[in-house]
């Protein structure tokens, strides 16, 4: 009888880690490009890739995003009337899945998106006229997501934009570049939020305001 147990007991331990095995026979062939990219064999580090790109399949798609804050129309003016209300929309693009050219980028944890940002502010009446600032960017920032726990993530943003803008007392639109670092916080695997610093100057570079944005996106 002892010795029946004890084959029973390894008849259990045997299925039980059988169940934790892979089964080639019905993974999915998109999977083995990704194996062969990161030259996973063991089916430990397989299972692990799997879960990281079924998480980045997630987190890729379109998206739409809205933000507000606050803007500083001239960074090196001690005006403190230069602080505007600010508020924002975009829509674009995103992927947390690599490209077979790109092996270091990890699958879930580095992203990149490109997208049209929309910002305005509410102006102010002044003796000069009126202060405002209103702009349309094409954005493309790099995004790091490292998981905390399950379906939630915490990472930096960096980011680069190019567009036409007004500002200050002008009317008259002009060039303009946008550089930006943030902070992002991804749950759900679809929502996310940011909270940004955003540096705009024009094509003389002699002159500059900051965005200080908080911000949700949804991905589809």
């Amino acid at each position: 009888m002892q010795r029946i147990g004890i084959l029973l007991c390894l008849f259990l331990l045997g299925f039980v880690y059988g169940q934790d095995d892979l089964n080639y026979n019905s993974l999915d062939p998109s999977y083995y490009k990704y194996m062969k990219l990161y030259n996973k064999t063991s089916d430990k580090d397989i299972k692990k890739l799997i879960k990281n790109l079924d998480e980045a399949h997630k987190k890729t798609g379109l998206f739409l995003g809205v933000s507000g804050g606050y803007f500083a129309n001239d960074v090196t003016s001690n005006d403190e009337g230069n602080y505007l209300l600010a508020y924002g929309a975009k829509f674009g693009y995103q992927t947390f899945l690599p490209s077979l050219f790109e092996g270091i980028f990890l699958p879930n944890y580095v992203g990149r998106r490109i997208y049209v940002q929309y910002i305005g502010t509410v102006g102010k009446e002044k003796p000069l006229g009126k202060l405002d600032f209103s702009s349309i960017f094409l954005n493309g920032d790099m995004m790091i997501d490292v998981p905390v726990f399950n379906g939630f993530a915490a990472g930096m943003i960096l980011g680069i934009g190019l567009g036409s803008m007004t500002y200050n007392y002008n009317a008259n639109s002009e060039f303009g570049v946008m550089v930006n670092a943030g902070f992002g916080i991804t749950f759900f695997s679809h929502n996310r939020l940011e909270l940004e610093l955003k540096l705009v100057t024009n094509k003389d570079i002699d002159w500059m305001g900051a965005l200080f944005m908080a911000g949700y996106q949804y991905v589809f």
